[in-house]
């Protein structure tokens, strides 16, 4: 009976060592977090407006005359802290051809941003990113003149995309300069095929919206013509007409057809663009002059 008192004894003892054990363990682990403590974090950004375009260069080797290189993609990516608006772009080809290059045998006296198009992701349409076409110096066989009436066309040519023609005609304005009112514009629709049906340039849809003293502005709004929804600016001597539409630096904004690449692009936002070139029949074999395609935002 005294074994059997001292073995609960034992038990007992035993059971309160185990309980002094839970209770000083969970006391341990009470006070091992009550050391705790938060931190608060905040950052401020700067403001920074910029976009980043990539690839940085882009090239086309052996395209054939009247042929299209293949498409390239480049991103616009807002790489700034605040939204980057009204993002445009335009290309050296102004610069780099400054004379007409139609007598030459040398690839580069031709730009190579002549024959750059593009588009954005909302319209698939290809356009030009600011393309030369130079007044024809020799008659055309089988050309209507449009502007008889007012003493005749004060140049007059051939519009290339890639394996077809169009023909233009421009009269000048006001003191007879191509930049001043009055001045116009006219194009042919069809593929020229040498025929009087289509070499007879019309003015129908074809706007003046403004000039300045390098150029006059006109949009295409005719929607059987191969250049609808594009701008043209024929220069003060009436030599040349430049076709772009997503140009929107002074100026060249005047075109009621100009717009802008993308209107908004929040920060790390990509707009894709997707080139091409199209070369025409009759450009020498060779290195078209090295162009530069510039993109800004506001």
């Amino acid at each position: 009976m005294e074994d059997r008192k001292r073995g609960f004894s034992k038990i007992a003892l035993i059971y309160l060592i185990l309980l002094f054990f839970v209770a000083f363990t969970f006391q341990f682990s009470i006070v091992s977090f009550a050391g705790e403590s938060n931190v608060t974090v905040d950052v401020n950004v700067s403001i920074l407006s910029e976009i980043t375009v990539t690839p940085t260069s882009i090239n086309w080797t052996q395209i054939g005359p009247g042929q299209a290189g293949g498409t390239r993609l480049l991103d616009i990516r807002n790489t700034g802290s605040v939204n980057a608006t009204s993002v445009y772009a335009f290309v050296t080809t102004l610069d780099n051809e400054t004379t007409s290059p139609y007598l030459s045998s040398n690839a580069a006296d031709y730009s190579a941003s002549g024959v750059l198009v593009f588009h954005n992701e909302t319209d698939p349409r290809f356009y030009w990113a600011g393309r030369i076409e130079w007044n024809w110096t020799e008659s055309i066989a089988n050309f209507v003149d449009p502007f008889t009436s007012l003493g005749g066309s004060d140049g007059y040519g051939f519009f290339r995309n890639a394996s077809n023609s169009f023909v233009w005609a421009i009269a000048n304005g006001t003191n007879g300069l191509c930049n001043n009112t009055g001045a116009q514009l006219a194009l042919t629709d069809p593929y020229d095929d040498g025929t009087s049906s289509t070499r007879s340039p019309s003015v129908g849809s074809i706007n003046r919206d403004g000039g300045d003293a390098f150029f006059s502005y006109f949009s295409v709004a005719r929607s059987s013509n191969f250049l609808y929804g594009m701008c043209m600016a024929v220069d003060t001597q009436c030599t040349k007409i430049y076709a772009y539409k997503y140009d929107k630096r002074a100026g060249f904004t005047s075109c009621a057809n100009a717009q802008n690449i993308v209107g908004n692009l929040v920060p790390n936002q990509i707009e894709q663009i997707t080139a091409d070139v199209w070369i025409p029949k009759g450009i020498p074999t060779g290195d078209m002059k090295q162009a530069v395609w510039v993109f800004r935002s506001s």
